[in-house]
C-alpha cells in the first residue's frame, strides 16, 4: 500500500472507530476469554471496533491458552469486537458456522480494486480432508465441543481450494468459541504465500441482554505477504465478521479503503 494511502486509512479509522496500529508501549491483543476484551464491544447497530497489531507489536505476545494457539502469532493480527441481534436459537446461530457453503459469494472492499469484489469464490463442507470428498454443510449437532470439521475455500486470489479445519472450542447455551486454521497451503500461482497454520480465525460469541450476542474475532495472519497489506485483511475479517452476525457484507462502508 503507498505510504500516502496506509496513512489515509490510518487517521480514518482512528477518526471514526478510535482504532490506531498498536505499538508495544501502549496495548497487547485481550480476547474475552482472558478478561476484559481489546477492542471493547462496540454498541449493537454500530460498525464493529477493530485494533490492530503488527510483528513488532506482537513479539512478545503469546496467546492465552484459551485461545487454543500455540506459540507466537506472526506477521499480523487484526480483533474486531461488536454486537448484534439474533432472534433464533444458539443452535441456529452455531449453524451459521456449520453452513460453510455460504461463504460462497460474500464480498469485500478491494484495496487494490478499489470497488467491491467477491472474497470467497467457492466452499465447501469436506467428509474427508485427505481426498477432498464434498459432503453437505455442517448441522449444529455435529458441532460439538471437541469437534474437528474440514472444508474447502477458494478465495479470489488463491490459486485452487485451500482446505481448512473448524474446531469448535466452546458450544453453550451461552458462549460459542469457534477456531480456523489453514491446513493446507495457500498459494497464488507457483509461490507459497502461506503455509499450513498460517492463517487462523477465532471467534468468541457470548449471549448478552436484550436478544443480541457480542461477537469479537481474531485475524491472525504469519506471512510476510501480510506485511504492508493492513487493510486488505482488516476488509476480509470484516466481510467474515459481518456474515456470521448476519449482515450483508457489502451493505456498509468499508473500514479500510
Amino acid at each position: 500500500m503507498p505510504g500516502a494511502l496506509k496513512a489515509a486509512v490510518i487517521a480514518v479509522l482512528a477518526v471514526v472507530l478510535g482504532w490506531s496500529p498498536a505499538s508495544p508501549a501502549q496495548t497487547i491483543p485481550q480476547p474475552p476469554c482472558a478478561g476484559s476484551p481489546l477492542p471493547i464491544y462496540a454498541p449493537g447497530g454500530e460498525p464493529p471496533l477493530l485494533q490492530v497489531w503488527s510483528k513488532t507489536s506482537l513479539a512478545s505476545w503469546l496467546p492465552p491458552a484459551c485461545t487454543g494457539w500455540n506459540g507466537p502469532v506472526g506477521n499480523l493480527l487484526v480483533a474486531l469486537a461488536g454486537t448484534f441481534n439474533f432472534a433464533g436459537s444458539t443452535d441456529q446461530l452455531l449453524s451459521r458456522f456449520g453452513a460453510v457453503s455460504t461463504l460462497s459469494g460474500i464480498r469485500y472492499w478491494s484495496v487494490s480494486d478499489k470497488d467491491w469484489r467477491p472474497l470467497i469464490i467457492s466452499a465447501a463442507a469436506l467428509g474427508d480432508p485427505a481426498s477432498q470428498g464434498r459432503r453437505a454443510d455442517f448441522a449444529a449437532p455435529e458441532m460439538k465441543a471437541g469437534s474437528n470439521l474440514f472444508f474447502a475455500q477458494r478465495d479470489r486470489r488463491s490459486t485452487g481450494d485451500v482446505v481448512y479445519r473448524m474446531r469448535v472450542l466452546e458450544a453453550g447455551a451461552d458462549l460459542l468459541v469457534l477456531d480456523l486454521e489453514n491446513v493446507s497451503p495457500v498459494r497464488a500461482f507457483i509461490l507459497t504465500i502461506f503455509e499450513p497454520g498460517d492463517m487462523k480465525l477465532l471467534y468468541f460469541l457470548k449471549r448478552a441482554a436484550g436478544g443480541n450476542w457480542n461477537l469479537y474475532a481474531l485475524l491472525s495472519a504469519n506471512s510476510s505477504y501480510a506485511e504492508g497489506n493492513e487493510a486488505s485483511f482488516i476488509n476480509r475479517a470484516v466481510a467474515f465478521y459481518r456474515h456470521f452476525s448476519g449482515a450483508q457484507t457489502d451493505g456498509a462502508p468499508p473500514l479500510a479503503r
